[in-house]
Order: C-alpha cells, then sequence, then structure tokens
C-alpha cells in the first residue's frame, strides 16, 4: 500500500524539540515551530536557574505544548527518544515526526514546503528522512541558485528542521543513546540509507542554525569558520566520528571518506584560531582514544552497541 502524505502539517506532524539551558529568545523560536505543527513536545534535558525562567515563560505562552522534564542531561539521543515514544504512543494519526534544536530559526513555512517536496517525491515510501537547506548564523549567506531542483538526496541532514517519518522507527529503531551528542543525526541518515532508504534536503526552504560559536575568518583568501565549540564537545565530535567510521566503512564509503577530511579542516582551524586549542587537544586525544576502543555513553563507561534493535 502506498503511503500518501498530507498537502499540510494539519494533524500529521508532531514536532519534538529538545531544550538545555534556553535564552529569553526561545519563546518566539517555539511559537514559530507551533504554528507550523499540529503538536509540539518539549525534551528538557536538566535545565535548572535562572534559565529555567526562560523555558517556563516559553511553555506557558505556546499553549497546549506538552513538556517532558529530565532532571539531569540524559543527552541529545536520550532526549529525541522520549519525546518520539510520547508522540507515536498517544497519537496513531502522527504520520511525521519533526525534530529542532532550541535555538533554530525555521522558515515560517518550512513544514509545509518539505511535505509538498515529500508529496512530489516520485518514491515516497523510500523517503525517511527530509531537512531543510541550512544557514548558519555569523556565516555569509550564500547565494540562492536561481532555479533549484526541489530535492536533491544526501547522505544525512542535521537535527533541527528534520522532518522523519513515523515507519523509520518501525523500521530502523530510534536514536543510538550511547553517542549521546554528537553525530546522533548523521548515525541515523547512515543507518537508514544501510537498509536502502533515501534522505533527502528540501531545497526551496531553511532553517537558521547556531553552530557554536561561530565566526568568519579568511584562510589563504578563502573563508573558514572555526565553531569555538567546547572542549567537551571535541571529545564527542571525535570520539564518536571514529565509532561511525569502523560501524559503516563498508556501507557509507563515500560518507566515511569525507568526514576524515572534515575532521583535519576542524583540527586545523582549533590549532589556527580557538581560545582554548590545548584543552580541546586533550579531549580530542580522549576522544581518539575511546573512539578506538569501542566506547560510549556520556563519559566513555559504556560498550558501543550499532545494532538499530539495540540502538533505543
Amino acid at each position: 500500500m502506498t503511503f500518501t502524505p498530507p498537502p499540510s502539517a494539519g494533524p500529521w506532524v508532531c514536532a519534538v524539540v529538545v531544550t538545555y539551558f534556553p535564552d529569553a529568545g526561545f519563546a518566539a523560536r517555539l511559537e514559530r515551530i507551533a504554528a507550523q505543527v499540529s503538536r509540539v513536545i518539549v525534551v528538557d534535558n536538566g535545565t535548572m536557574g535562572e534559565t529555567l525562567g526562560h523555558l517556563d515563560r516559553a511553555l506557558e505562552a505556546a499553549r497546549g505544548v506538552a513538556v517532558i522534564r529530565n532532571p539531569q542531561n540524559l543527552g541529545v539521543a536520550a532526549a529525541l527518544n522520549q519525546g518520539i515514544r510520547r508522540a507515536l504512543g498517544d497519537d496513531s494519526c502522527c504520520a511525521w515526526i519533526a525534530t529542532f534544536d532550541q535555538d533554530s530559526i525555521p522558515a515560517p513555512d518550512m513544514v509545509e514546503k518539505m511535505l509538498a517536496a515529500w508529496k512530489a517525491h516520485p518514491d515516497p515510501d523510500r523517503l525517511m528522512v527530509a531537512g531543510p537547506r541550512t544557514a548558519f548564523v555569523a556565516s555569509t549567506p550564500q547565494p540562492e541558485p536561481a532555479d533549484p531542483p526541489p530535492w536533491r538526496e544526501v547522505t544525512h541532514v542535521i537535527t533541527s528542521g528534520s522532518l522523519i517519518s513515523s515507519r523509520a522507527f518501525d523500521r530502523a529503531g530510534y536514536f543510538n543513546e550511547g553517542l549521546f551528542i554528537d553525530y546522533v543525526d548523521i548515525e541515523y541518515c547512515l543507518r537508514l540509507r544501510t537498509l536502502g532508504y533515501q534522505v533527502i534536503e528540501v531545497q526551496t526552504t531553511q532553517i537558521l542554525h547556531h553552530m557554536g560559536h561561530l565566526e568568519e575568518q579568511s584562510l589563504l583568501g578563502r573563508r573558514v569558520h572555526p565553531t569555538h565549540h567546547s572542549p567537551l564537545r571535541r571529545y564527542y565530535q571525535f570520539r564518536n566520528a571514529l565509532l561511525l567510521d569502523r560501524q559503516y566503512r563498508q556501507s557509507q564509503s563515500y560518507w566515511c571518506r569525507r568526514n576524515r577530511i572534515i575532521l583535519m579542516k576542524i583540527l586545523i582551524l582549533i590549532l589556527l584560531y580557538e581560545r582554548h586549542r590545548w584543552q580541546s587537544l586533550i579531549q580530542i586525544l580522549k576522544g581518539i582514544g575511546h573512539g578506538l576502543a569501542g566506547r560510549s555513553g556520556r563519559d566513555g563507561e559504556g560498550r558501543y552497541a550499532p545494532d538499530p534493535l539495540r540502538a533505543s
């Protein structure tokens, strides 16, 4: 039986938004998300102190938003899985899950445009994830093509703004919680592609995304973008990159080769521009060690389980 998407968001799309110490602007961003879907579930990863007021005010302003409050940071993957299970368990009519970070700003018609691309896709049963074009805060906007194709096939899309078929969680399982943060979205897309499904980027809409504390620099006449992520994030980036490289070296070799180049570029930018370069290097070495040893979890306390059936 062919699955036919609805013409608009209607009662079909549930947004899952993960928060962790959101800022005062979160209320406006949540309102923009809520206007595009029928339901919103916010999963908070242990927000405390003054920032808790930002979260509470946002939830009060956006009426009807459900919330799951975790007493501590369980990681992005676990929080997404909590929200998705709630969405699929509470509403059997939910055909799509839209996932968001707390600091991204979707175009006003982003969900509608992605659903339209899905409906026009020649093989909607094979399509599992769609994402918008991504623009980054503090980066020079890229010129838009005059007549872009409605979509293009990609190896992965970022978590924020992803539109995921509810069928994906039956076919491939949930997000891999062993990764904790970083590469969670990439692993899920690679897993689906390995199973024969498709991931696309919708060219007719975009999301504005924060990437660390990104700044724009010039290196040998080219624009480069050091992100100034915390040293701890470098641990997860390099550890999880190695875990995925081992897992997908055969089935997704193109992504693995390309990602090794990206890691080298990140390392160069850290050495040239970033303030906490030595602390970052220490964490990178720790991450490489844990990645080679197959360790995962928040602090590398567990063994990495690549089996999708064990990833939830």
